[in-house]
């Protein structure tokens, strides 16, 4: 079955080597030769947030969002007359919406870099034909981000005015003049499904949460862009997340009810040290920190976080190229960055994730995210040893008595008995059988003071 231009778009038939492939962007080798200390690390710096490493978990993410995008379009525009249809409809996208996605997770884990892989994916622009119609675009996504501005005529005009086909209502928009809301909505509802877009992305919603007035701006923004008609994708931190839970049911129920996760990589997992790896290649006659070996404390320093991996590595390399030109960056280095005056916010937030992990309690809003219990988040709980191991021994040791046969548990209790530490024989005070005076009473406390 040929599947129509509008949907096809979306089809991601693509091995893990390809799809990576395409969303890679490799770590660029820098040069240090005559920086000094803080130009070096910089430049570390630098090459280190350009590099994206695709792992399971953003494959994952990426071939779900994808995924729902084309449900989108099959839905939608499975027909022509479907499609033509809504072509020449007031309200092309109808009544019910799909419930927005919400894209959540620690910051500096990465969720931006993935959103834009997404658009990578989705870039490529076409055009196909119709009855009656030639050459119409093409566009999968509109990408947005609140870094330009958190107003709907910052968001959608970028979208819309390109797409109108009357020159001069183009020049007067260019002007400055912002669009009223209600009319920017309804064109953005007829130009998204000309376009067949099915997918909208919104970053970088951090820059509205720190208002005094998040909560309702926040969900105002989104509930209009959610009444366009595309798929609705919002980036938010947990921080917002909580200020939205405070919302109506309604808004709950179109805001949140379906969560995507992103979770810090754990210090086991192979993709971490994939990660380590790609960031000593940057400069690796300076980074010198084993990620096999090193990979454990570098976990412990960062909690698996990637910012927090650039952030440290780029206070060592200054502090190790201060000391001399010659210096290296190893796991040592690593740990006087971390205990340093310049990593102490990262250090407080790690901190307090290790905290959190061991107490299964919040200790601060911004690090436990809203939807999961932090008790039962197998990625981010770090157990007390030796409570754990002194468990499992006394499970297996259950286990083992369990399965003997009679001969061999009575030779297991004697071997036991043997080898078990002896008590202590305690001493047994005597007081004769007489009338207790005061002066008995001291007597004998005195007594066991001795024994004492």
């Amino acid at each position: 079955m040929t599947l129509r231009p509008r949907v096809a778009q979306f089809e991601l038939s693509l091995t893990d080597a390809e799809l990576d492939a395409r969303i890679a962007i490799p770590a660029q080798r820098v040069t240090l030769s005559g920086a000094d200390p803080t130009a070096a690390a910089k430049l570390i710096g630098d090459a280190l947030r350009a590099m994206f490493v695709p792992d399971r978990q953003a494959r994952e993410i990426l071939r779900h969002l994808i995924s729902v995008a084309r449900a989108h379009a099959e839905h939608h525009f499975d027909t022509d007359d479907k499609y033509l249809a809504g072509l020449y409809s007031k309200s092309p996208w109808g009544t019910s919406r799909s419930a927005a996605i919400c894209f959540t997770g620690q910051a500096g884990t990465g969720k931006s870099q993935i959103l834009l892989a997404l658009g990578r994916l989705l870039s490529g622009s076409g055009s196909f034909h119709v009855e009656g119609h030639s050459n119409l675009p093409l566009v999968a996504a509109w990408m947005m981000t609140l870094a330009k501005g958190d107003g709907l005529n910052q968001l959608l005009r970028e979208h819309v005015e390109p797409a109108i086909q009357k020159p001069q209502k183009v020049e007067e928009q260019s002007e400055g003049k912002d669009w009223k809301i209600p009319e920017l909505l309804k064109t953005a509802a007829r130009v998204s499904w000309r376009d067949a877009t099915c997918l909208m992305p919104v970053d970088e919603f951090q820059w509205i949460a720190a208002s005094s007035e998040a909560n309702a701006r926040a969900s105002t923004i989104l509930l209009k862009l959610h009444s366009i008609g595309p798929l609705l994708l919002f980036c938010a931190n947990f921080s917002l997340v909580r200020k939205l839970v405070r919302r109506p049911p309604e808004d709950r129920d179109r805001l949140l009810s379906r969560p995507i996760i992103l979770l810090p990589l754990a210090a086991d997992d192979p993709e971490w040290t994939a990660y380590l790896n790609a960031a000593r290649s940057v400069e690796p006659d300076l980074l010198k920190f084993d990620p096999v070996a090193d990979g454990k404390k570098i976990h412990d320093y960062t909690f698996g976080i990637k910012r927090k991996v650039v952030d440290l590595i780029e206070i060592a390399a200054k502090m190790a190229r201060s000391r001399s030109a010659e210096a290296t960056v190893g796991v040592n280095e690593l740990l006087a960055a971390y205990r340093s005056a310049a990593y102490a916010m990262h250090r407080a937030d790690v901190e307090a994730l290790v905290r959190q992990g061991i107490t299964g309690t919040s200790e601060r809003e911004d690090l436990a995210c809203p939807f999961i219990s932090i008790a039962t988040d197998a990625s981010n709980v770090k157990a007390v040893p030796v409570a754990v191991e002194n468990f499992e021994k006394r499970t297996e040791e259950a286990i083992l008595a369990d399965a003997m046969l009679p001969s061999e548990a009575a030779a297991h209790r004697k071997l036991t008995s043997e080898t078990a530490p002896k008590a202590k024989e305690g001493k047994v005070l005597r007081f004769k059988n007489r009338k207790v005076t005061k002066e008995d009473l001291l007597a004998g406390a005195a007594a066991l003071d001795a024994v004492e």
